[in-house]
């Protein structure tokens, strides 16, 4: 009886020039809604961490892309990643701060804009894996006024950031007759303030962003 030859196989893994073993990054964006409004650009922030126990994990690119109607309003800015983000994180390490940054167009309208924003790389310069891809928001929404009385006196009140926002009153919400408040708010614990004296009828305020 002839007995065939016997053959043990194994694995063999190949790495060919200019291609990367696929390394490991948790991204997280901290917050990932940011408000839009009285700015020409967001900033956000994130922490990147190169959770390998072993290899180096080189950054060696960013992608941003938008959804929807924001692609006719956002651009990117990724000259904040290429200034602040390290091309190298060693094993384990952890980089938080500044990312990347949206420029926003001046006729945007109120509402909410999403993207995608993508870290490209490796464990070599030429990786261009992709890495992460959280979600972010950029949110064009109106600033809630909040009235209190102050002894005898009206206090409006808004948030700040955004900027930007006149404070207008009007005793008649039956008419156009807005006018523009032009006592100079002061800012209080991260809050614009107007105190006003009393009217003789009543009044409505709002904000309008010019």
């Amino acid at each position: 009886m002839r007995l065939k030859p016997l053959v043990l196989w194994s694995s063999l893994a190949v790495l060919l020039p200019g291609t990367s073993v696929p390394a490991d990054l948790a991204f997280t964006l901290t917050p990932a809604v940011q408000s839009g409004l009285g700015s020409n650009e967001v900033i956000f922030a994130g922490v990147l961490t190169n959770t390998s126990l072993t290899d180096n994990l080189f950054l060696n690119n960013i992608q941003v892309s938008f959804t929807g109607i924001a692609t006719n309003y956002l651009a990117a800015d990724t000259n904040v990643f290429f200034a602040n983000v390290p091309g190298i994180l060693l094993p384990g390490e952890t980089y938080g701060d500044v990312v990347f940054g949206i420029a926003i167009n001046p006729a945007t309208p109120l509402g909410q804009y999403f993207g995608i924003v993508t870290l490209q790389g490796g464990t070599n310069i030429f990786a261009a894996t992709n890495l992460a891809g959280p979600t972010f928001e950029v949110t064009l929404s109106p600033a809630a006024l909040t009235l209190a009385l102050a002894g005898a006196n009206q206090l409006v009140s808004w948030p700040s950031p955004p900027g930007d926002f006149v404070l207008q009153q009007n005793s008649d919400l039956a008419t156009t007759n807005w006018t523009t408040v032009t006592n100079v708010p002061a800012l209080v614990n991260g809050q614009n303030q107007v105190t006003l004296p009393p009217g003789s009828s009543n009044q409505f305020f709002r904000l309008v962003y010019p």
